[in-house]
């Protein structure tokens, strides 16, 4: 009679203890759907974002080159103007030359 109240209990335990893994592995699941549904979301922005950066770079395309000289007479005024901040280093030949005049 023990070993059946025995058994009794380690059924008992052992349907309540599957019980909560069911409850727990529910819990789980319902998180872990709410998180893909979010990644689709978020990935479903940043294909849409990156239809849009497309299209924008098409259309910056189309107008670079239909406006390709003026845009070049740009980039040559701007690289012209950083060219003439950049300070022209001195020769060196120029101080020898002056340094052997002043030493005759």
């Amino acid at each position: 009679m023990a070993d059946v109240l025995h058994a009794d209990i380690f059924f008992f335990i052992s349907s309540i203890a599957t019980v909560i893994l069911s409850i727990l592995l529910a819990i789980a699941l319902y998180y872990a759907i709410r998180i893909l549904h979010d990644v689709r979301n978020v990935t479903e922005k940043i294909r849409k974002a990156s239809d849009d950066l497309e299209h924008d770079f098409d259309q910056l395309r189309e107008s670079v080159k239909g406006e390709g000289v003026r845009v070049k007479t740009i980039v040559e005024l701007v690289l012209g103007f950083i060219a003439r901040q950049i300070p022209k280093p001195r020769s060196h030949r120029k101080s020898r030359d002056s340094e052997e005049k002043e030493g005759e």
